[in-house]
């Protein structure tokens, strides 16, 4: 009497125990995501897949001001994510307690806007990624053009969103115009993109304030774009570090706001 042979392959209730064991890993792998999770890193994978698939919005950019560079067009996709998102969440507060009032700061002094200024952006400060300059009725913030854009590009870095998301704070509690401007060194630059560096300069400036104009309060009656490309240097164009200083962008905030309708003089008929 010949013996039966057991089927070829696995078990059958091996598959199926598999499939259990699958879907339980795949449970906890999802507890663990959602246990945990680091906002900036999300989004700025959300930020990622959204240039990738090409979401666009149209913002409305009135105020803004295009100088020496020529017309370069609005775009309307959506190249500059915010970078860094503040999430706190208070799970200490009891059924019987109640939140402190939320205080509201008055807005920024005019004779300590530049101190304010320098405490907002202390970080890049010490880094050397940044300064403040004081004026007669302004205060400028500068921004090496290698700590804010890729080479060539109009883009903004990641570390200079964060810087412009702490001037942001600053900016929305003052009154004054908010003046971008873009600047280069003096040596040509000719792409399918930029014709040359005003092209370029202008689309920097048209970038920051773009993104000022997403993902902040501050109004579009108060922001203004220049390019100024290599006609208002720092520094003489002689040497490498000299032009490394000339290609910046440059927040300037001014004190007071400016009138924005010009009074019209009344016609008389002799």
């Amino acid at each position: 009497m010949s013996e039966k042979k057991a089927p070829a392959g696995a078990p059958l209730w091996m598959t199926t125990f598999a499939d259990l064991m699958s879907l339980l890993l795949t449970l906890f792998v999802l507890m663990l995501t959602f246990a945990k999770m680091d906002v900036e890193k999300y989004q700025q994978l959300a930020g990622s897949m959204k240039n990738a698939f090409g979401v666009q919005y149209i913002k409305k950019l009135a105020g803004i001001i295009e100088e020496d560079g020529g017309p370069m067009g609005v775009t309307t996709k959506s190249k500059v994510p915010k970078a860094v998102v503040e999430l706190q969440i208070d799970d200490t507060i009891g059924d019987d307690e109640k939140p402190e009032e939320e205080i509201i700061e008055p807005p920024a002094d005019e004779d300590t806007l530049a101190a304010t200024v320098e405490a907002a952006i202390a970080e890049q400060i010490s880094q050397s990624s940044a300064n403040v300059e004081e004026r007669e009725g302004e205060v400028i913030v500068r921004f090496p053009g290698k700590f804010a854009f890729p080479s060539g590009a109009e883009t903004l870095t990641t570390e200079f969103l964060v810087a412009l998301n702490n001037l942001a704070t600053v900016i929305e509690k003052s009154d004054g115009d908010v003046i971008i401007a873009g600047h280069t060194d003096d040596l040509p630059i000719s792409t399918e993109r930029f014709r040359s560096n005003w092209d370029l300069s202008a689309a920097r400036a048209n970038s920051v304030v773009h993104y000022l104009l997403e993902f902040t309060e501050i109004s579009s009656s108060r922001l203004a774009a220049m390019g100024y490309a290599d006609s208002r240097p720092l520094a003489p164009n002689d040497s490498e570090e000299s032009r490394s200083l000339n290609r910046r962008v440059e927040v300037v905030i001014r004190k007071t706001a400016t009138p924005k309708t010009m009074p019209v003089e009344e016609i008389t008929e002799d």
